[in-house]
């Protein structure tokens, strides 16, 4: 593996918790390696969190089907929770986009002229590009920044130990080094775990540098993604609100699971 390269980068937070002759710490310099390894760590984070959607979507189905005295097989149940994890990826993805995206009058007047059939055609056209979508991390961001400022306080405790023990350890003559040598071999395996302990805490630190710049890029993607679909987005957008206004009862999250059965899947029946 490549080495990364090292240069001094300046901190952004607590610059006063360093000693006044260290204005800068080394870090490991974020790069394609290092990038590399933290797009592979938050998309292992976004597979994980599909998996728990499908698992939770699953979890519900076979309550919903155990509470109809339904029996159905394993390969139908996984099928359909896919189907239902899917359709609230593609509900969460419309609602996001409601925020983003604001129809103008005149696209709304031509929204409601039209029947639900296809105001349907024009959400499912928008829905369908959930899956095509750059993935949003905005609230790994948040999370990451707090991590990175935990990290730094501890990272400046770290600076400011190794600093005072490689001190006393200068203070030492030649004769107290050799008068003093179990003192002076304690202090230096303290000044070598301290040594240790923030570097380490510098790796942790470049790859979550390096995660943030990854955030970044990807939501530049989205944003750009975003307004090339625009026209499609818009429509679907103007096709939700019209139709939440045709049935301001009906909840997308809880008809999800009764509506798993489509693309050709039949919802099982009881048996006779």
């Amino acid at each position: 593996m490549p080495q990364a390269r090292v240069r001094a980068r300046p901190l952004a937070d607590h610059p006063r918790s360093y000693p006044a002759h260290l204005s800068t710490v080394w870090v490991d310099d974020t790069d394609t390696w290092l990038l590399a390894a933290a797009a592979r760590e938050l998309e292992a984070h976004l597979v994980f969190e599909r998996a728990r959607q499908v698992a939770d979507a699953r979890a519900l189905l076979a309550a919903l089907y155990a509470g109809d005295g339904v029996a159905v097989e394993d390969a139908t149940l996984d099928a359909q929770a896919e189907d239902v994890a899917r359709l609230e990826r593609a509900d969460r993805f419309l609602r996001e986009m409601a925020g983003h995206l604001q129809p103008d009058a005149e696209l709304l007047e031509q929204a409601t002229g039209l029947d639900d059939h296809s105001l349907l055609v024009w959400e499912e056209a928008a829905a369908s590009l959930a899956e095509d979508c750059p993935p949003t991390l905005t609230d790994l961001r948040w999370q990451i920044k707090e991590t990175r400022r935990g990290e730094l306080r501890g990272h400046a405790q770290l600076v400011r130990a190794e600093t005072h023990l490689a001190a006393r350890l200068h203070r030492f003559s030649l004769v107290g080094r050799l008068w003093h040598r179990h003192h002076l071999a304690v202090l230096a395996g303290q000044l070598a775990d301290c040594r240790r302990r923030r570097q380490q805490a510098e790796r942790r630190l470049a790859l979550m540098d390096a995660k943030l710049q990854v955030i970044v890029a990807t939501e530049q993607a989205r944003m750009v993604w975003i307004a090339q679909a625009h026209n499609v987005l818009v429509r679907g957008v103007a096709a939700a609100q019209v139709l939440a206004g045709h049935h301001p009862h009906q909840n997308a999250s809880v008809d999800a699971p009764r509506l798993a059965g489509g693309n050709g899947r039949q919802r099982p029946q009881a048996a006779s």
